[in-house]
């Protein structure tokens, strides 16, 4: 009893003990890793712009169609990411009577398809048309691609003269440190990692807002804008404001128009607002100044899910019914009331066996009696035979058992004797009567 209440003992020490220097030791912190962009950014470019501007108290929704345009408030705004989604005059109709009333659009013209030699496009976009706008060529393009900080997150970013694979290489080398090393790493890339790339002062377009707020963009000017009211004063439905990239630029990456009570905003970069690149500048701050006090709709391409990704996302769904399925047919095939009958035969019955089951059916219906006596009256009719007398019956006889072999009496039975009463009789009778037939 001592030993046992000493073991009771020394574990309850030794379990103070464990406790102890557990709360004594342990510290807890919290560290946060950018795993890079989730399912839900990588589907929706906009992502990042529709938070922004749930912050500042806006409504921003979605929608995939122009037909949207028809239930908007005066006070709204429509972003749409591509002209050719206004791919009629109709639709061109109702968008300008909309911003007419006072609603503001704000189109990324299309720019797939423009041909540098030609600076014409192949397709035909009726906005611009409508809004007397075409496409030109602009500067270089600039490389705005950054795949390794989307995969990686903010930490993978090329150098000025780093490959990818080198860039790859120095972040698995990075992440491979302890802890302490780690952490004096990650604040010496957040305190050398400017929050701009890096842009020639010449290529930002800077503005000034309203207010007095002087802000700066960085557009993508391979394509740019171009009405005839930038160099003429008197054409008519002109840009009411527009900014160049550069001085001496003939087009411009974006301008204004005023319609009615409303405002067309019309731009060749709708990547600003990318969810890589509205932190970069003032994107966001010029997205705000763009946006009204109502809701701010984006309207882009549709966008079908894959077969792979529909399958994840329904795995649950799909597993369930199947098995509800399998389970109904179960149920099925095992329902049975009474016993078990026999397989039915597959084979089919030979001729001679359904002539003898036909013949068995007329005999138990009583039809072969009419069958006979049909058969009498025919040949009578064909031997000229109906009313002989017996004398005529007598020398018919003679002369029909000459032609066929058979005897007086079996030939007087079958044409004027009683009708048979049995089976047997009915087949000979019958087969006496088909030999007279045949030497007709």
């Amino acid at each position: 009893m001592t030993v046992k209440r000493l073991l009771i003992g020394g574990s309850l020490l030794f379990c103070a003990l464990l406790v102890w220097g557990f709360l004594t030791f342990f510290e807890r912190y919290t560290e946060e890793r950018d795993r890079g962009w989730g399912p839900e950014a990588r589907r929706n470019r906009f992502l990042a712009a529709e938070q922004y501007l749930a912050a500042v108290g806006l409504e921003p929704r979605r929608a995939e169609n122009l037909s949207v345009v028809n239930g908007l408030s005066a006070d709204a705004t429509l972003f749409i990411a591509s002209s050719s989604l206004v791919y009629n005059p109709q639709r061109v109709a109702e968008l300008l009577d909309w911003v007419q009333s006072g609603g503001h659009a704000i189109v990324v013209a299309r720019t797939e398809g423009f041909d540098v030699e030609e600076q014409r496009s192949e397709a035909r976009d009726w906005l611009l048309e409508a809004l007397n706008v075409s496409i030109m060529q602009g500067h270089e393009e600039y490389d705005f691609a950054q795949p390794l900080q989307q995969l990686l997150g903010e930490d993978a970013e090329l150098g000025p003269q780093q490959s990818p694979g080198e860039a790859l290489r120095e972040y698995n080398r990075r992440i491979g440190k302890d802890d302490s090393t780690q952490k004096e790493a990650q604040a010496e890339i957040a305190r050398e990692k400017p929050r701009n790339p890096e842009v020639e002062p010449q290529d930002l377009v800077s503005l000034t807002s309203d207010s007095g707020v002087e802000f700066q963009l960085h557009f993508n000017a391979s394509h740019l804008l171009y009405h005839p009211g930038l160099d003429d004063n008197t054409v008519a439905d002109a840009p009411v404001f527009w900014a160049r990239v550069w001085r001496d630029d003939e087009a411009v990456p974006f301008m204004q128009f005023e319609r009615g009570s409303g405002v067309i905003t019309l731009l060749t970069d709708s990547e600003i607002w990318h969810s890589q690149r509205i932190g970069h500048f003032d994107h966001a701050y010029f997205l705000q100044l763009l946006a009204g006090n109502g809701e701010f709709v984006f309207l882009t391409r549709p966008r079908f899910e894959s077969l792979s990704y529909l399958a994840r996302k329904y795995a649950a769904e799909g597993f369930f019914a199947g098995a509800l399925a399998l389970l109904g047919w179960l149920l099925l095939r095992a329902r049975r009331f009474g016993p078990l009958q026999p397989a039915p035969e597959a084979k089919r019955r030979s001729l001679l066996e359904h002539i003898s089951a036909c013949g068995h059916y007329y005999w138990q219906q009583d039809h072969c009696e009419q069958l006979l006596r049909g058969q009498r009256a025919e040949l009578l009719r064909r031997l000229s035979a109906t009313d002989a007398d017996p004398g005529s019956r007598h020398k018919l006889a003679e002369r029909l058992s000459a032609a066929t072999g058979l005897s007086e009496h079996d030939i007087i039975a079958s044409l004027w004797g009683i009708p048979a009463a049995s089976e047997e009789s009915f087949t000979e009778h019958m087969r006496t009567l088909q030999r007279i037939e045949a030497v007709l």
